[in-house]
């Protein structure tokens, strides 16, 4: 199950210093990236479109956090646009 506190923490862009959270980014940014639907443990900032490493900042203090919360956010995320009728995947 996803963890909708961890999913909703603001997550700050080492590149722009934006603060978004990891389900805005996975939803907009992420959206027609392949990798978004199979658990990535990357993070792309919605603002400047840069990508970076989940486990590069603080918010996991485990790399087994990063990788759990990913896939169950790409699933949720996956089932969204099924249910909607669009594709993750543009």
């Amino acid at each position: 199950m996803v963890d909708l506190k961890k999913a909703t923490q603001l997550i700050k862009c080492p590149r722009c210093g934006f603060e978004f959270s990891l389900i805005y980014s996975r939803a907009f940014a992420c959206r027609g990236c392949c990798h978004s639907v199979i658990g990535c443990k990357s993070v792309r900032c919605p603002k400047w479109d840069f990508e970076f490493e989940l486990s590069s900042t603080s918010f996991f203090e485990e790399e087994h956090s990063s990788k759990t919360l990913s896939k169950n956010m790409s699933r949720v995320i996956s089932d969204y646009f099924k249910e909607f009728g669009e594709s993750p995947n543009g």
